[in-house]
C-alpha cells in the first residue's frame, strides 16, 4: 500500500499553519521544515507532529523544499504551502491515484485574498504541480518562484477538488510578504535583466492592464482592483531594486 508524506515550509505562520496541519491529519506523516519563526508557530505544530526540523540558513523556496523531501519517508510526496488547506474532495482524489501507477498531479488552487476569493485576475482556475512520487523528481533551486522539474516521460495529470489558499490577510500581511519576494527575485536577477524605475513602470502598468483587465480582475470586484494596483506597484518595485542591485554587484 502506497504512503504520503506531506510537507510545509514555514517561518512565523501562528496565524494560519493549524488550518493546514489540520487538513492533513490523514497523511502517514507530515514534515515541518521550520526557517527559525519566532512565533508560535513550532508550538501549534507540535500538537500534529513530532516530524519538526530547523533550518538555521534560508537557501531560497526551491532548495529549501528540496531540503524538506530529503526529510520524507513515504512514497508519495504532497508539497503543501502554511496558508493552503486541503479539501476533503481533495484528500479523496488523492488518497485514490496514489494506489495507482506513478504520475505528477496537478490540484486547483482556490485562492483568498483580504477575506475574498478570486475566480479571475489570472488567478483562478490555478493549476500547479504538487502531488508526485518521492523518487521521481524534486523542485528546481530557484530562489523564488520555484517549480517542480517534470521529467520529459511524465505528463502532469489534473486531479479533482480544491486546494484552499488563504493568502494577504491585511495589507501589512501583504507587504511583508512581497518584500520577500522582491529581495529574491532581484537577486536572483542580478546581472541577468535590466532594471530602473522607467522599465519598472512600464512593466508594472502593463502588470495592471493584464490582470485587471485582459484577466478580467474586474469581475473580482473591489478585490480584483485593489490587487492589480498592487500589482503594478510589486513590479515597479521589483525592477528598481533590481537596479539598485545590479549597480552595487559593479
Amino acid at each position: 500500500m502506497s504512503t504520503i508524506s506531506i510537507i510545509i515550509i514555514v517561518k512565523n505562520g501562528e496565524e494560519f499553519i493549524e488550518k493546514a496541519l489540520e487538513s492533513s491529519v490523514w497523511a502517514d506523516e507530515i514534515i515541518i521544515l521550520d526557517s527559525g519563526s519566532s512565533d508560535n508557530t513550532l508550538e501549534i505544530t507540535k500538537k500534529y507532529t513530532n516530524n519538526i526540523h530547523i533550518s538555521d540558513t534560508w537557501p531560497g523556496f526551491g532548495k529549501q523544499r528540496q531540503n524538506a523531501q530529503k526529510l520524507a519517508t513515504s512514497d508519495w510526496i504532497f508539497m503543501l504551502d502554511a496558508d493552503e488547506e486541503i479539501s476533503s474532495n481533495l484528500k479523496n482524489s488523492i488518497l485514490q491515484v496514489i494506489s495507482g501507477d506513478p504520475a505528477i498531479y496537478q490540484v486547483n488552487r482556490l485562492s483568498k485574498a483580504f477575506g475574498k476569493p478570486v475566480r479571475h485576475s489570472g488567478w483562478y482556475p490555478d493549476w500547479i504541480n504538487r502531488l508526485y512520487p518521492k523518487n521521481i523528481t524534486t523542485y528546481n533551486n530557484a530562489l523564488v518562484h520555484e517549480t517542480l522539474i517534470i521529467p520529459a516521460q511524465y505528463k502532469p495529470l489534473k486531479i479533482n477538488g480544491t486546494l484552499r489558499h488563504n493568502t494577504y490577510k491585511n495589507m501589512h500581511d501583504y507587504y511583508e510578504k512581497m518584500s520577500i519576494y522582491i529581495d529574491a527575485w532581484s537577486t536572483q536577477n542580478t546581472n541577468k535583466r535590466y532594471g530602473g524605475l522607467f522599465i519598472g513602470i512600464l512593466r508594472g502598468t502593463w502588470a495592471f492592464i493584464k490582470m485587471y483587465i485582459l484577466k478580467f480582475g474586474f469581475l473580482d470586484g473591489r478585490v480584483g482592483f485593489i490587487l492589480a494596483v498592487l500589482r503594478a506597484e510589486t513590479t515597479t518595485m521589483k525592477y528598481v531594486d533590481l537596479a539598485i542591485k545590479n549597480k552595487s554587484s559593479k
